[in-house]
C-alpha cells in the first residue's frame, strides 16, 4: 500500500502527512481559548506513512484517558493490556486484570495511567504505546505543539486522520472489503468474492479491511462507536 494523504477536520483541506503536521500549527490557531492544550500526532510503528492521525487533547488530561480514545478509535478488539513507554517508565493498563497479572505487574514496575500528560509529555519528544501483548499494534505518539485553546468536546478532539488506504481484492482488483487472515500474508476480497470463498463461514476466517493500524489482528473488526469510523477513500482517488 502507497502512503495515504488525509483530511484536516478544521478546514477540509486533504493533505500528505508531512504537509498535515505543518498545516495544524497554523489551522487550529484560527480558535481562541484559554484552556492548556496538546496537539498530539500518532502514527503506526509499522506502517507510519499509511496509518496517522491528530487530536487535541487538555494538557490536564491523563494518560489513561488517551489511552481510552486511542483504544475506542484505532484499536480496541477484547479489551487488552495497553501500555505507554516513556523514558525508562512503563504505565500500563488492565480493564479486567487477574490477581495475577496485577502481582506481575507490580513485580515488572509497571506503573498506573492515572498521571497527568503535562508531566510526562514533552513537545517534539516520542513515546511508544501498544496494545496487545499477544498481537501488539504498537503506535508512536508526538506531541507536536502545547497552547491554548477552547475545550475539546468529549474530552478529546479528532483533528485530522488519514483517508483509507486502497487494498485491490485479489480475485476482481475492486477496492477490498475483508481479509482472509487464515492466510499468510493475508487476502483481500471485495464482498462478492470474499461470500464466495469457502472460509466464508468460518468464524473470524474473514474480517472487515478497516481504516486502522489493527486491521487484520485478533478479531479486530473496528470502532464499536459508529461516529469515529472513517472508512472514506481520498477525494480524487479512483477507488
Amino acid at each position: 500500500m502507497q502512503a495515504t494523504t488525509g483530511k484536516c477536520f478544521v478546514c477540509g483541506a486533504s493533505l500528505s502527512k508531512d504537509e498535515m503536521k505543518a498545516h495544524l500549527l497554523g489551522c487550529r490557531g484560527r480558535e481562541q481559548g484559554d484552556e492548556p492544550l496538546f496537539l498530539i500526532f500518532v502514527e503506526d510503528d509499522y506502517f507510519p506513512e499509511i496509518y496517522w492521525l491528530a487530536l487535541e487533547i487538555p494538557r490536564s488530561a491523563t494518560l489513561a484517558d488517551l489511552d481510552e480514545y486511542l483504544r475506542h478509535i484505532w484499536v480496541d478488539c477484547c479489551g487488552h493490556y495497553s501500555q505507554f513507554t516513556i523514558g525508562e517508565a512503563v504505565y500500563g493498563r488492565r480493564p479486567n486484570p487477574s490477581p495475577v497479572e496485577l502481582v506481575l505487574d507490580e513485580y515488572a514496575h509497571v506503573q498506573p495511567m492515572d498521571v497527568p500528560l503535562e508531566d510526562v509529555l514533552t513537545v517534539g519528544e516520542t513515546v511508544q504505546y501498544s496494545y496487545d501483548e499477544v498481537w501488539p499494534s504498537v503506535l508512536r505518539v508526538t506531541p507536536l505543539a502545547a497552547y491554548s485553546g477552547d475545550v475539546p468536546a468529549g474530552g478529546v478532539r479528532l483533528l485530522a486522520r488519514n483517508y483509507k488506504p486502497f487494498k485491490p481484492c485479489r480475485v476482481c482488483g475492486k477496492p477490498a472489503e475483508w481479509l482472509y487472515t487464515d492466510a499468510w500474508p493475508q487476502e483481500a476480497y471485495c464482498d462478492e468474492h470474499a461470500r464466495q470463498h469457502p472460509a466464508w463461514e468460518k468464524p473470524n476466517a474473514f474480517l472487515p479491511f478497516v481504516n486502522s493500524p489493527r486491521v487484520g489482528l485478533c478479531v479486530y473488526r473496528g470502532p464499536k462507536d459508529e461516529s469515529l469510523l472513517f472508512e472514506v477513500y481520498p477525494p480524487d482517488a479512483e477507488a
